[in-house]
């Protein structure tokens, strides 16, 4: 019987975050966004949607799903008909559909539709239901300084290149358009006196700390990773053993590829949501302008409670004023809901992700 999970929720303003926590350990993470509503699709919404194109070459369709940025994508079998159910349909331009979000967009395509029902106009397409998880989400509350501050912590070490394999030794994680790529290094761990032990403790760790991350920062699609080289055939069965142990409890589905024979374990997992780093982050690497403007609020939150009354000044940089400024979200009312009128928010040259906010 597995053991009962924890959640950490925080309901901020523009951004709610939640944390699955298993005997202690995060094991995943969500992100919701209020500017993310109309302009995306996310897993297991349900929308009324529109034929724009059919393209056979790509054997899918392109839908109007109503939203400014993303379309959707339906795949198409063989005989270039489309599967509901046990049915297999041919679709025209222009007719009304209803589809669900199978895979949310990722890696620069378009997120992925289940068709679910026909005979509707095709007019203004629009979303009908969300997934019920993230109905909760809508109506998650401010969460306490410090299920705050552990949010804060996890989401940080979650867009981090590395990351710890329990009992020493580093996992290096490099998300790239083609695959996820995760080595596996000893670095200051201890061992035994026998190499060929130590390989093989390692891998092990490495393997349940690999479907964590994973997971946590959900990714992915196929997935290689490149462990520390074993000889004895028996240890390179007791580590495909350890694999499947370590993706045995993950919610999508994943298929095993095993060891190369240079050491590399190939694998494929079902990418449904979009991955965190795409979420927070720009195309460079950089947090992107609205997860700084985001955090920018939190900090201006924190400090207006620990310094109740006084005036809360902050600093950012000129391009995060200038989405704060723009206004996609409905931040002022909400801020001065949580702390009064009591905050400014200036512009300063500087790095994009420097925020300084501080009581007068």
């Amino acid at each position: 019987m597995s053991e009962p999970l924890e959640a950490w929720i925080d309901g901020a303003i523009g951004e709610t975050r939640e944390a699955l926590v298993r005997n202690g350990r995060p094991i995943a993470l969500r992100v919701t966004r209020a500017s993310d509503e109309g302009r995306r699709a996310r897993w297991g919404e349900v929308y009324c949607a529109r034929v724009r194109e059919i393209d056979k070459r790509r054997r899918g369709v392109f839908l109007d799903l109503g939203l400014r940025e993303e379309q959707g994508f339906l795949p198409l079998g063989e005989d270039g008909r489309a599967r509901m159910g046990r049915e297999r349909l041919s679709l025209h331009e222009g007719q009304g559909v209803i589809v669900s979000v199978a895979r949310e967009a990722a890696r620069a395509k378009n997120p992925v539709v289940d068709l679910q029902d026909v005979g509707h106009d095709g007019e203004a397409p629009h979303q009908i239901a969300r997934h019920e998880v993230d109905d909760e989400l809508v109506l998650a509350k401010p969460a306490d300084p410090v299920t705050r501050a552990k949010l804060d912590a996890l989401t940080e070490d979650a867009l981090a290149r590395t990351a710890p394999i329990p009992g020493g030794g580093v996992l290096t994680i490099e998300p790239t358009s083609a695959l996820v790529a995760i080595d596996v290094d000893a670095g200051a761990r201890q061992g035994t006196g026998d190499p060929e032990r130590f390989a093989l403790d390692l891998n092990i760790a490495a393997a349940e700390e690999a479907a964590r991350q994973l997971r946590l920062r959900n990714l992915g699609g196929l997935v290689a990773i490149d462990f520390v080289s074993l000889r004895a055939k028996s240890h390179l069965k007791l580590l495909e053993e350890a694999v499947r142990s370590a993706f045995a409890g993950d919610p999508w589905s994943v298929q095993f590829g095993g060891l190369s024979r240079f050491g590399i374990y190939e694998l494929a997992r079902s990418q449904l949501r979009r991955p965190l780093h795409e979420q927070l982050r720009d195309a460079d690497g950089r947090l992107s302008v609205e997860t700084v403007a985001l955090m920018a609020l939190r900090a201006i939150e924190r400090e207006g409670r620990a310094q109740a009354g006084r005036q809360i000044a902050c600093t950012v940089s000129p391009e995060v004023k200038a989405w704060l400024d723009a206004a996609e979200i409905d931040w002022r009312s909400a801020l001065s809901g949580r702390i009064g009128m009591r905050w400014t928010i200036d512009a300063q040259p500087g790095p994009r992700d420097r925020i300084d906010a501080r009581a007068l």
